[in-house]
């Protein structure tokens, strides 16, 4: 089966962490979302996309590839990393491509390592929130190993 993974990652590099284990569990070609043409896409049996989330949603470069790729019957599946673990984080995507005529056949995400900059959130635990930020130290290796477990998993897809 022949894979694209697909994903924007910055600042902590979190989401391609993640990216990385999942192609290579699955043996697929990784390219970061500014690095392919909507058309280059339809080559593809499975693809992944995948972002950290901003906003309850994913970056805004993967959506707006979706939103600019042609309608195809294709086999997808989304990833995050994420402050915060919420269904909702996947919502926007998966409508996107379920409007491009795409199959959503799996999801993951896992916890990313932030800092919150001057804002204050009350999940935190004191003043360890501002030195280190959330989710520290994640994405982890158990949260590799689960990527992996995914990736590996969705090959029957």
């Amino acid at each position: 089966m022949k894979t694209l993974i697909v994903y924007k990652s910055y600042h902590r590099m979190n989401t391609e962490k993640v990216a990385k284990a999942m192609a290579e569990a699955m043996n697929a070609q990784l390219t970061k979302v500014e690095d392919v043409r909507p058309e280059e896409l339809a080559g593809y049996d499975l693809i992944g996309f995948g972002s950290g989330i901003y906003g309850l949603k994913h970056h805004k470069a993967l959506i707006e590839l979706i939103e600019t790729m042609p309608a195809m019957d294709k086999n997808v599946f989304v990833f995050s990393t994420t402050g915060n673990l919420r269904e909702v984080n996947h919502q926007l995507i998966k409508e996107k491509l379920t409007e491009r005529g795409c199959h959503i056949v799996g999801e993951f995400t896992c916890f990313g390592q932030f800092a919150g900059a001057l804002r204050l959130n009350r999940d935190w635990k004191g003043a360890l929130a501002f030195i280190g930020g959330k989710n520290k130290g994640h994405p982890d290796e158990k949260d590799l190993e689960n990527a992996r477990a995914f990736a590996k998993g969705l090959l029957g897809a």
